[in-house]
């Protein structure tokens, strides 16, 4: 697949018809009518892998699957990888020229909320 050439590189890709309950913080993406530039992890038959870098999430339970006391409970921002279905994609943005960096004005980082 030619994606698979952009691995661990940042594109930029275009939603459509992308369920309202998956937009916000558990994915990162609030305006899917948007670009976003997002690090590509791995592609699949069925969509991609995409990072976003600042998921937050507060844990709850310990390793030995005791529960955290309240006022013990830490939010921490960690990288998780998102995988999104080709059917809530429209369109995809490459740059073969690796030199490329930074954003484009047109685009949104996954993850960031203004």
């Amino acid at each position: 697949m030619y994606l698979d050439n952009f691995t661990g590189q940042k594109i930029q890709i275009r939603f459509r018809n992308f369920p309202e309950d998956l937009v916000g913080s558990i994915t990162g993406i609030y305006q899917p009518d948007q670009w976003y530039m997002v690090k590509l992890v791995h592609t699949e038959s069925m969509g991609i892998w995409v990072e976003n870098p600042c998921h937050k999430r507060t844990e709850v339970m310990d390793e030995s699957g005791d529960e955290i006391p309240f006022e013990h409970q830490k939010e921490e921002t960690c990288a998780v990888h998102l995988f999104i279905r080709w059917e809530y994609i429209s369109s995809v943005i490459t740059f073969p020229n690796k030199d490329t960096v930074g954003l484009d004005k047109k685009a949104t980082l996954i993850g960031f909320h203004a």
